[in-house]
């Protein structure tokens, strides 16, 4: 087949020269994803290597991706003679990136090790899975707990529907990440043919039932009644091609930002609706109106829309559904060429590295120890494991990473060490498992038997040091990584017991009948919230509110606006409810914030609201006038009330 080398367009002198071998559906994706950039793509999409111009590109090459090969490791075989021959004869300032892309069906082991022998250093190679890698990215922009909070003993429960690929990377990874103390986590997993999907499943993953719960059934068989709530859902198939996808420009491109892992970012969460009527979309609305039937909660629904580009109002978003291509997340051009998401991991790597040096050993010597570039892919892997499982440590303890100029020290207080301790050993655990490890009394290795693989709680002094010893490094690490710890202040903002309060009604006339300067109730909110602010600088300010009245919108756009806070959604009704009972601007304003929440917590038992503000919010802001059968309450907890008459009062010092 004869070459095609399409350069594209670059600008600048020094800018990194990619060379893409390949051809389907996964080249295309991946051309897709490198163009836009500064860089210098050339894409060839035949595989004649007598060519003189494939070969001149090869040596001049920053970074050699193969995409949708059937045998690339054939074709490194046949490449190794001339290319390695050349390279040896040039001075390269970088050593030559390979990066070996593949849709699901990754190259053995074995089989990359015996390739990589016949390359000399110059050439440093790299697996890259798109499922696993789009399943990493999408957990990281909407960790698991983005829709439950399990300090308030949430437990997880995730629906998959659909068996491909992207959904069992997504399985696994979430298995991986899925432990937050002692609630299980449950697994509904919904496909056409459940039990097959189920054989497989246990088949490679024997252990996995130690992880968590799982169900396998289709998704009109699936009994969701007896299930706890649903915290989120993924339509994982693939839809038709002409499917369209509508998302609004201003929230931005799917997956734009990475709440947890990006201090700096906001949540930004892809809304809008998802034209057309391919099955996936048609099933994700009867299932949500089925969780709304049935369990009376509105999780998060994520739809893949394949290629289709997201676009539209968010006037036509209904706050649930939420377009995903897990082609875009894994081969999104800073995910392959600069590490993105991969900082944290290189960041504990470098601390294994630094560690094994200060013991008098040669990391470079050890499998374990080699610089990044040339480590294994399971060793890359294990180190990814533990970075993406820590924004679920600091959810446990109701903390963020931001810059570390914000913060001036952090250490977990002892009880954080030791509740974070045993998630650490379920962290742990789990990875083994997962990897086909098994409990038994004596360590083999061949067999893959572990004596650790029991409850923290039975383990001896010393094994619970080393959990220990690794949650007290998560703020070195973080520290590493330019990143510092904050505490969270989980502010309740209480339903407005006037619902006709208007936040810019100007109150003029205090309790006791004196007349005073004219104060909006916008500006009592604002004074409020800068002596919060003023009052604990060393914390991150959480609004927590439930969007059911004007005043509540308003106050948590001031915070989040103007104060820079984050916002955690609670859900005493289901979002249709809520949003069903608004006008077209306010609903216009509650999806705006629908879409920045950082969390979505589902409260629709009956109380579930007001226990949440009692055992979880720190302050409780009320707005409205003195409730006077709350009035004995005041002394035993930290309130603000913001009222027409009242103006502001703090039941403490601030």
């Amino acid at each position: 087949m004869p070459l095609s080398l399409m350069p594209v367009p670059w600008r600048g002198a020094g800018r990194r020269r990619l060379l893409l071998l390949g051809q389907g559906e996964v080249a295309d994706a991946c051309a897709r994803g490198l163009r836009g950039g500064s860089d210098r793509l050339v894409r060839a999409e035949g595989a004649d290597l007598s060519q003189r111009k494939l070969l001149r590109e090869l040596l001049n090459a920053d970074v050699l991706l193969l995409a949708g090969l059937d045998e690339p490791l054939a074709l490194l075989a046949e490449l190794s003679p001339r290319l390695g021959r050349g390279l040896r004869g040039r001075r390269r300032r970088q050593p030559l990136r390979v990066l070996i892309i593949d849709d699901g069906a990754a190259p053995a082991a074995s089989d990359l090790a015996e390739a990589r022998a016949l390359w000399s250093d110059d050439v440093q190679f790299e697996q890259v899975s798109i499922p696993t890698a789009a399943a990493r990215r999408l957990l990281a922009s909407w960790p698991l707990h983005w829709g439950a909070d399990p300090r308030f003993g949430q437990p997880i429960h995730l629906v998959i529907v659909g068996r491909s690929r992207f959904s069992e990377a997504l399985l696994v990874h979430a298995l991986r990440i899925s432990g937050y103390g002692e609630q299980r986590s449950r697994f509904t997993l919904l496909s056409e043919a459940p039990n097959a999907w189920e054989r497989a499943f246990t088949q490679a993953y024997p252990q996995a039932h130690e992880i968590a719960e799982f169900r396998f059934s289709t998704l009109d068989a699936a009994d969701l009644a007896s299930a706890p709530p649903v915290t989120a859902v993924m339509f994982c198939g693939e839809l038709a091609p002409a499917a369209e996808a509508q998302t609004p420009s201003e929230v931005g491109s799917v997956l734009e930002s990475w709440p947890d892992s990006e201090p700096d970012s906001e949540a930004k969460a892809p809304a809008g609706a998802l034209a057309g009527a391919p099955d996936a979309l048609s099933q994700a609305r009867a299932l949500a109106e089925r969780l709304l039937a049935v369990q009376q909660c509105s999780p998060p629904i994520f739809v893949e829309i394949g290629d289709a580009t997201p676009n539209g109002e968010l006037s036509d978003w209904d706050g649930q559904l939420i377009p995903i291509s897990h082609r875009q997340l894994g081969l999104d051009r800073a995910v392959l060429l600069d590490g993105k998401g991969d900082e944290l991991a290189q960041v504990i790597h470098n601390h294994y590295r630094d560690t094994t040096e200060a013991q008098g050993r040669d990391p470079s010597l050890e499998p374990a120890g080699r610089p990044w570039a040339t480590l294994a892919s399971s060793y890359r892997d294990a180190n990814r494991h533990q970075a993406d499982h820590l924004w679920a440590k600091l959810a446990m303890t109701d903390c963020q990473a931001v810059p570390e100029s914000q913060v001036e020290s952090f250490a977990f207080a002892p009880i954080e060490v030791e509740r974070l301790a045993v998630i650490e050993h379920g962290r742990w655990a789990a990875d083994r498992w997962l990897d086909g490890w098994s409990y038994a009394p004596t360590r083999d290795n061949r067999l893959k038997h572990h004596p650790q693989l029991i409850p923290y709680q039975q383990l001896s002094g010393p094994m619970k040091d080393l959990d220990r010893f690794a949650v007290r490094l998560v703020p070195t690490l973080l520290a590493r990584s330019g990143l510092g710890v904050l505490r969270m202040l989980l502010i309740g903002l209480a339903p407005d017991l006037a619902p006709d309060l208007a936040p810019d009604l100007a109150p003029n006339r205090a309790a006791s009948g004196v007349e005073r300067p004219t104060v909006t109730i916008a500006a009592l909110m604002r004074r409020a919230l800068a002596r919060l602010a003023s009052r604990y600088p060393d914390r991150a300010l959480i609004i927590a509110a439930s969007l059911e009245d004007q005043a509540s919108r308003r106050f948590v756009g001031i915070a989040t606006d103007e104060f820079g806070a984050s916002f955690f959604l609670l859900l005493p009704q289901p979002l249709p409810h809520l949003l069903n009972g608004l006008d077209e601007a306010a609903r216009l304003k509650t999806l705006a914030l629908v879409a920045r929440a950082r969390r979505r917590i589902s409260l629709s038992r009956p109380g579930d609201l007001e226990r949440w503000l009692d055992q979880r919010a720190e302050i409780l802001v009320e707005l409205g006038e003195a409730d006077p059968l709350a009035e004995a309450d005041v002394s035993r907890r930290k309130r603000v009330r913001i009222g027409p008459r009242g103006g502001l009062q703090w039941s403490f010092e601030y």
